[in-house]
């Protein structure tokens, strides 16, 4: 199936992590046979200037609605299927990270783990759209696109999830679509658990899993931002994606159990 994998991020000052993520996406995207586009910052001009205001600063709803446009236009271009990948996720295990969806589209599953007030750890469960694939005649993407653009219309200004994973997780309750289960998402204490060679709560994420990942998104949204008690730095996401690569992911997949 022609397929076409795509990321965007600035092209100055990048973060050497963000560089190894980036280039661990465009060789899995190659392994597998497809063709991988890099967009400058000039992608988040496919978000309308006034849904950018209204955003207010926040780059990931307008990441949100852009890679929803793009994946038109590329479609639209003769591709058979669209790949989004966030610059933030790290493929540690290629092999392993297949895209099987032939029509229609898929996100990604999502899970939270979190404490609750008594202290008892819960994990919720959401969509999140860091890998989005939308395939040659999907129902759904103009449908994506325009709620993207009702929600903003009907708010003063966007949130940062408001027309990600606060509209897809609901959505998803109520119409069932396809969702990657490779693709995990690691908090601050998670990558600061990793980092430390502890596994507690990296261990209790794992086995909620419903099977072994291939690839995570590290939220490098949350980077310098207090989370359960951690700062992610740049020195932290090193040292994680350093240790995912040299293990191919068995520094997570292992405490599976």
């Amino acid at each position: 199936m022609k397929t076409v994998v795509y990321q965007s991020f600035r092209n100055k000052d990048v973060p050497g992590w963000i560089t190894a993520c980036m280039a661990s996406v465009k060789a899995w995207a190659q392994a597998q046979g497809f063709e991988y586009r890099f967009y400058d910052d000039a992608f988040l001009a496919r978000a309308p200037d006034w849904f950018r205001q209204k955003a207010a600063g926040q780059i990931c709803p307008v990441t949100d609605l852009a890679r929803l446009v793009v994946a038109k236009e590329l479609l639209a271009d003769g591709w058979q299927r669209t790949v989004w990948v966030d610059a933030d996720l790290l493929v540690f295990d290629p092999d392993a990270l297949q895209i099987t969806a032939q029509s229609g589209f898929a996100l990604c599953l999502e899970l939270w783990l979190y404490a609750d007030a008594a202290g008892a750890r819960r994990v919720s469960q959401r969509v999140n759209n860091s890998v989005a694939v939308f395939c040659a005649g999907s129902l759904h993407l103009d449908f994506f696109i325009d709620a993207c653009v009702r929600i903003a219309r009907q708010r003063e200004q966007i949130g940062k999830l408001d027309v990600g994973t606060a509209f897809l997780s609901p959505l998803r309750q109520i119409l069932p679509f396809p969702l990657l289960t490779e693709v995990g998402m690691l908090s601050p204490a998670f990558m600061a658990e990793i980092a430390a060679g502890q596994a507690e709560g990296v261990g209790d994420y794992m086995r909620a899993l419903p099977g072994p990942l291939a690839a995570v998104n590290l939220c490098g949204s949350l980077q310098g931002q207090p989370v359960h008690g951690v700062v992610a730095d740049d020195a932290l996401y090193e040292a994680v994606i350093a240790r995912l690569l040299a293990t191919r992911g068995g520094a997570l997949n292992g405490l599976r159990g």
